[in-house]
């Protein structure tokens, strides 16, 4: 009966922490461009870009989905973002309870999701989509496949494979899964069913549907291995000219020496180049990542009265080793790790999904930059899953026992009480992450609104073929876009913007910073045919640029 008391008020606190989070949310986060436009305007547009089987094209469904709910594209990119930095944490602390956490780690956990960078307000949200759907597999598998393990993985597996069309790079975990699915089965003689209904709906959408792999990964892998190199050869001025987001094949072709295909062909003819600039930085900051999350679920205790006077001593080496030494003095290190075992065991789905889920995240931050944090949600339900497992099965040395013991009881007979001061202090957490809320600058939405007031004249918005990356205005605008790595620089823009048919231009300052040494174009800004309107642009000292004839 306590433990439902606590339950309930934990999963009210977290509808306050939800609130806290989301009521000023168009005024704490900017309205993302790149790739969350793409997402949505491939939704929204019934895949007018074609299907793109590399792209994501599942969460370009749910976008589809949200949009019967709301046609305006701002409103409906803040109302994905109001869903997924929600419906996760409320799904975290129920798959945590599942899991045989006590409710006080669950919550504890949960809420350092909930208000972590990852969730919000970062604006990329297809990582999270996939977090939420593990979450609900694992409550779905604990909840009624408790005692059909065999049957909850491969429901598993077959989700990893339909994930892969939301990020390729599940591909990865799906193909581990099989394969360890192949041999429980062969080991524990289980049925061979549903690997054939795995095998078979794979098939099916491979073949039917379009593979999940094609050249978007080797264009992400040549956009990423510029940019690392780039970052550690500054020396190297023959690339100062160029942006790794438009001239990756350039780049990569001048530090390569030839054209490469992608990852598998640059490691096979320059392995040292590909590890030594790319998949070692890689490792490296994916490891600063990780430290970074981990240290998501300390800041709060850094409020505490008096913990700030200590916090210098966590970064001194000496105060490490000290914990070290105590630890092994009280721990019987060979008795836990068995007790550990034996959990696990018991009931293996917690730590089978918890792990596999991290497989696609890693996978991805080592072949690519390894800095976006926006990958690797699935950790925040792997670290309390592992962590807790450790905790709640520590065996301590006979002398501590006793000691332990004896705190044990007088911990019982004051657990009521210092649950009520626990939860007192999730209230003072959460007051302190509503305060210091700092509103953004929403520097995307007041360009997006520029946009829309610019074209606000043209009846037949399909009518816009705008000079800009495929992802950005023409979400919102209902447009068509001719990108950036289209025009080769240095070439007559005059004739690009005829041939292509462009009837609007819309410069920011870093596009303009871009093209500042393009004498072409600068040309084009200061001697527009007659055909153009020009007007002032977005930024101070940039331009835009309209078809005359646009406006009939």
């Amino acid at each position: 009966m306590r433990s439902k008391f606590f339950d309930g008020v934990s999963l009210l606190l977290i509808v306050v922490a939800i609130y806290v989070l989301n009521h000023q949310l168009t005024t704490i986060s900017d309205v993302q461009l790149g790739d969350e436009a793409f997402y949505m305007y491939q939704g929204i547009s019934n895949f007018r870009l074609g299907l793109q089987t590399d792209w994501g094209p599942a969460y370009s469904l749910w976008y589809k989905f949200l949009s019967l709910f709301e046609s305006d594209t701002i409103r409906l990119y803040y109302l994905n973002m109001a869903l997924l930095s929600s419906l996760p944490t409320i799904a975290l602390y129920i798959a945590l309870r599942f899991a045989g956490f006590r409710w006080y780690w669950a919550l504890y956990c949960t809420l350092a999701f909930h208000f972590s960078r990852m969730n919000f307000p970062e604006g990329v949200k297809v990582s999270i989509l996939l977090f939420l759907i593990t979450l609900l597999l694992f409550i779905f598998g604990a909840r009624y496949l408790r005692n059909r393990l065999h049957l909850a993985f491969a429901l598993l597996t077959g989700t990893y494979f339909l994930f892969s069309y939301f990020r390729p790079e599940f591909v990865v975990p799906f193909g581990v899964c099989l394969v360890s699915l192949i041999g429980a089965t062969f080991w524990f003689r289980q049925s061979f069913y549903p690997i054939a209904g795995i095998i078979i709906m794979s098939l099916v959408l491979f073949f039917g549907v379009g593979s999940p792999l094609s050249e978007k990964g080797d264009k992400a892998f040549k956009q990423d291995f510029s940019y690392n190199y780039a970052m550690r050869h500054p020396e190297d001025k023959r690339l100062s000219t160029y942006s790794n987001w438009v001239d990756s094949e350039v780049m990569s072709q001048i530090i390569f020496g030839e054209r490469i295909k992608g990852f598998s062909d640059a490691l096979i003819k320059h392995p040292k180049l590909v590890i030594d600039d790319h998949l070692l930085p890689n490792v490296y900051n994916l490891s600063v990542q990780l430290s970074s999350l981990l240290n998501t679920y300390f800041q709060p205790l850094a409020h505490l009265p008096g913990v700030s006077f200590c916090t210098p001593l966590f970064y001194r080496k000496i105060t490490w080793l000290f914990l070290l030494i105590a630890f092994v003095a009280l721990v019987s290190i060979r008795r836990s790790a068995r007790a550990v075992v034996r959990t696990v065991m018991a009931n293996p789905w917690p730590y089978i999904v918890a792990t596999t889920a991290v497989i696609a995240p890693i996978v991805s931050s080592v072949y690519s930059m390894g800095i976006k944090i926006r990958y690797l949600p699935a950790f925040y339900f792997f670290i309390p899953v592992v962590i807790g497992v450790m905790l709640t099965n520590l065996q301590f040395r006979p002398w501590a026992s006793r000691v332990v013991a004896i705190r044990k009881q007088n911990f019982r007979s004051m657990s009521t009480v210092l649950g009520m001061i626990f939860l007192l202090a999730i209230g003072a957490w959460m007051t302190w992450e509503w305060r210091h809320q700092t509103p953004a600058i929403t520097q995307d939405k007041k360009y997006l609104q520029y946009a829309r007031q610019l074209t606000a004249a043209i009846a037949d918005k399909n009518r816009i073929r705008i000079f800009d990356n495929t992802d950005a205005l023409s979400t919102h605008l209902g447009s068509t876009a001719i990108g950036y790595e289209h025009y080769k620089r240095n070439t007559d823009f005059y004739k690009f913007i005829e041939q292509n048919n462009i009837n609007l231009i819309v410069f920011r300052t870093e596009i303009a910073q871009y093209y500042k040494n393009d004498s072409s174009l600068q040309r084009f800004i200061q001697q527009p045919p007659q055909a153009f309107i020009r007007t002032p642009g977005f930024d101070p000292n940039t331009y835009s640029f309209m078809r005359r004839d646009l406006l009939k």
